[in-house]
């Protein structure tokens, strides 16, 4: 599945709305969908003790006492446990009755029909079927097309004979050869061009498109970058792969036969071969992999081990080249560590969850720090952080939207590799036998030791790690060394020639600093608790900073994970997102919340959770 990096951010706009009427509601269909339950339903009073616990809100809770919650903040998470987008329609409303100061008290003087508002994300058809907008489901498109394409035309081969001749060519520097290249301007096309190849090793080639303006205009600098990707990559790949697994030893027929080992029936036999070319100039790419390169007869296959990378990168942004092409090439290792080897096809997501770590962990080794942060994305994945703080966490969750994609799972990557472990995590989830949420879940029990961990809870403990600044807890948690480390740890030899040994460090992040700040360009404020600042506090390193505002540059910026006033707000909820509020202060020992839905609505399919700190 060839995977990209877009070169600009997109903000989302996502309104205020209509006005809702707090309501339970009966349901008169019995025919209600899996997952899903009635709000007539909701007649019920549940009992709890304030405490640092997630308290889970009972389908069939209508009220929640709260006992042992003086002086304490009461916070609420709402999540989609699901694959798809949560309506607004389906979400439970929930309001302070007694013993507590509501979040939104100043609105006090408002009827409670008056105060809820609906933050309805202002999205197009829905994110899991909105394929058009995202171009890495459009390379995906294309390349199962390619494979179905070649079944129909009766293109699958014979196994190769093993008598037969290597096909193996001995290039040396300076040789050219063709080979298939991605039209960056389409996405939907290949043509063949002509590479020079500038590296040889005895492990990897570095080629470059003969025509290619940054090469012909200075070909000594050019070459100079060229070999300096190739021993970074090289090297790092060897620490990756040690976490990873190996990529595919074999090239596969369409139906996915063997067709033949890769060590002799491709022409660049098991080395690893760096296309460069131009992306950026008619396209938005940095670079990419494309599954396919391990089948044979397939369009736009080049028939081995392949990365493809953008040649101005290359030249003039070193380290976003040497970060970006590993991203790549490990989605080629978890092609066949999960694909291949263990038969599973994955949600786009998950693809981009295990590319992300890997860009996190090696970001030491490539000397990359957490404030590097280039003009259009940045070097570090850390970069991505702030929208998933303002509304990518909630809005859109874990969906197949590029910009959305990059920013809400990579927040859920940093958690889970902080929380759980480090590199022990991420060689379980690398290579364990499962994909998605099923593949989380077994890497979170074998990291953690606990049996007993679901979605649900999963999705609590993470959105209980979001309501406040933590000391030494889950972003706050620097994973440079854990109980068991050195079992993980891999030795290499550094630049100068010296023995290393690499920790795979992951460092603390903390959400509540300038750096991760946002700007309000949906105009929440009014319905929001997060602390403000100067715009011009944020750091020059901070995407919103260096968004082009078009002449109307903010003048205030929030910090920290977004939070909702009260409860009475429902939003359209990505797949596996969590929207977050706060709900008000404890005043007394017992405290009452009482749920509803939005008026009109007669079933709820979401997952409340109250925490009090």
């Amino acid at each position: 599945m060839p995977i990209f990096r877009q070169t600009k951010l997109s903000f989302l706009v996502l309104p205020l709305c209509a006005l809702l009427a707090f309501a339970s509601c009966s349901n008169g269909d019995d025919n209600i969908p899996s997952g899903f339950y009635p709000a007539n339903g909701m007649t019920q009073t549940q009992y709890a003790d304030a405490s640092d616990g997630a308290i889970t809100v009972a389908t069939a809770t209508k009220t929640l006492v709260l006992k042992g919650g003086a002086g304490k903040t009461i916070y609420m998470a709402r999540s989609n446990i699901s694959n798809t987008v949560l309506k607004s329609a389906y979400s439970r409303l929930a309001r302070i009755t007694s013993g507590g100061v509501s979040a939104s008290a100043e609105k006090s003087a408002l009827s409670f029909q008056e105060e809820e508002k609906e933050i309805e994300a202002a999205l197009v058809s829905g994110f899991e079927t909105d394929l058009e907008n995202d171009p890495h489901a459009k390379i995906w498109k294309l390349s199962m097309d390619n494979v179905k394409n070649a079944k129909a035309q009766g293109l699958i081969s014979k196994s190769l004979d093993p008598g037969s001749q290597s096909a193996v060519k001995n290039y040396a520097v300076g040789d050219t050869d063709t080979f298939w290249a991605l039209d960056p301007k389409t996405l939907s096309s290949f043509t063949k061009r002509t590479f020079k190849l500038l590296v040889s090793e005895a492990n990897y080639n570095v080629w470059v498109d003969v025509d290619d303006k940054y090469y012909t205009q200075g070909t000594a600098a050019f070459t100079t970058a060229a070999q300096n990707l190739g021993t970074n990559f090289i090297n790092g790949y060897g620490l990756v792969s040690h976490l990873y697994g190996q990529p595919s030893d074999k090239i596969y027929n369409t139906d996915n036969s063997e067709y033949g080992p890769m060590s002799t029936a491709s022409k660049t036999g098991l080395k690893i071969n760096i296309m460069l070319y131009d992306m950026l100039t008619d396209g938005k790419v940095y670079g990419f992999a494309y599954h396919p390169d391990i089948r044979h007869n397939t369009i736009g296959s080049n028939e081995g081990r392949f990365v493809y990378m953008d040649s101005k990168t290359t030249l003039k942004d070193p380290l976003e080249a040497y970060s970006t092409a590993q991203h790549e090439f490990s989605h080629t290792i978890s092609f066949n560590q999960k694909t291949m080897i263990h038969k599973k096809e994955w949600t786009y997501w998950y693809g981009e969850l295990l590319a992300m770590m890997c860009e996190d962990m090696m970001q030491a080794y490539f000397g990359i720090s957490d404030s590097d942060v280039n003009d259009k994305l940045g070097n570090t994945p850390k970069a991505r952080l702030p929208p998933a703080n303002y509304n990518y966490e909630w809005a859109c969750g874990l969906t197949g939207q590029s910009a959305a994609t990059y920013a809400a799972t990579f927040h859920l990557g940093a958690w889970l590799v902080r929380k759980f472990g480090g590199p022990k995590f991420i060689k379980e989830i690398a290579t364990n036998a499962y994909v998605d949420f099923d593949s989380i879940l077994a890497a979170v029990k074998a990291a953690s030791g606990k049996d007993d961990y679901t979605i649900t809870s999963l999705l609590q403990e993470k959105a209980g790690d979001l309501m406040e600044r933590q000391n030494n807890a889950g972003f706050n948690k620097d994973s440079a060394t854990y109980p068991g480390n050195a079992d993980y740890t891999c030795a290499y030899t550094d630049a100068g020639g010296q023995e290393r040994t690499y920790l795979y460090p992951v460092t603390a992040i903390d959400l509540w600093a300038p750096f991760y700040g946002w700007c309000d360009s949906s105009k929440y404020t009014e319905n929001i608790t997060n602390q403000s600042i100067p715009f011009d506090q944020l750091p020059n390193a901070n995407l919103y900073k260096k968004n082009d505002w078009k002449g109307k540059t903010p003048t205030t910026a929030y910090l920290g994970p977004l939070k909702f006033k009260g409860g009475n707000g429902a939003a359209q909820i990505g797949p596996y997102g969590s929207m977050l509020f706060k709900l008000g202060e404890a005043t007394t020992n017992n405290v009452t919340i009482e749920f509803g839905l939005p008026a009109g609505s007669v079933l709820f399919g979401d997952t409340l959770t109250i925490y009090v700190k």
